[in-house]
């Protein structure tokens, strides 16, 4: 008797291995938080992520071999999910700098922008040179690079009032309070604005040579950024980012 139930026993021990050896093993998920208000980089469409951003993000967890999952964040707060370990990558048109790079660590560069003033068409202002901006109120998504650049170059210098900048949460609230009315001026990414500009009547004003370039930030210091990066090079070698820009802009 002992013996045919310890064989039965053992029969269900084997089939069971078989069974958790033949099933499926279950991919590792590349966490990617997003602004999702930077067209024609990261947006929504139809409740879906979209953009430059997303296609190279889901690319890379393609090459990877790894499932991918998109969380919204307001711009301030993904940068703090990405230091608490909530995301592995920041994708929101972010601009590498050597501040940025204290606390974080980023992919290649893959695209170059300039930040650009932004007006409604119908303001009539016109912006022959950055400090002519003093005379208007102008809006900016809190800490952003071209937040930081008007602080530096107009406000730091006296050549601005500091009440003429607007600091906003989003860039969806800086663009709201422009289009009624609230600002004169907006500064933006000018891959943004090129976004921005086939959806509401808004125009550029004035062009800063800024020079940036965009790349994805991760949290410094862990393994998976050199396999994120690393399968960004080969992207931009290949020719892929090269193909969802020209697909997406």
């Amino acid at each position: 008797m002992f013996r045919v139930v310890f064989s039965g026993f053992f029969c269900v021990v084997v089939c069971l291995m078989f069974v958790v050896a033949c099933a499926p093993k279950q991919k590792a998920v590349l966490r990617v938080g997003t602004g999702a208000e930077y067209p024609p980089f990261s947006y929504q469409e139809g409740g879906n992520f979209a953009g430059v951003d997303m296609d190279i993000t889901r690319r890379i967890a393609e090459k990877l071999d790894m499932e991918i999952q998109f969380v919204k964040y307001d711009f301030n707060a993904m940068f703090s999910a990405l230091l608490s370990n909530k995301i592995d990558i920041a994708a929101s048109a972010l601009t590498i700098t050597a501040e940025r790079q204290k606390t974080m660590d980023f992919s290649p560069p893959y695209y170059t922008v300039n930040q650009v003033l932004i007006t409604r068409n119908d303001s009539g202002i016109s912006i022959k040179k950055l400090e002519d901006a003093r005379n208007y109120r102008v809006g900016s998504l809190n800490n952003t690079t071209g937040h930081i650049y008007l602080d530096e170059y107009l406000i730091d210098r006296d050549l601005m009032p500091k009440d003429n900048l607007k600091l906003y949460p989003t860039n969806i609230d800086a663009i709201n309070a422009l289009m009624a009315g609230e600002l004169d001026l907006v500064v933006i990414d000018d891959s943004a604005a090129f976004g921005y500009e086939k959806q509401i009547p808004i125009r550029i004003a004035y062009t800063i040579e800024t020079r940036e370039q965009y790349g994805l930030a991760m949290q410094k210091g862990k393994v998976l950024n050199e396999k994120i990066s690393k399968a960004l090079e080969e992207m931009i070698r290949d020719g892929e980012v090269k193909e969802i820009l020209a697909r997406n802009l």
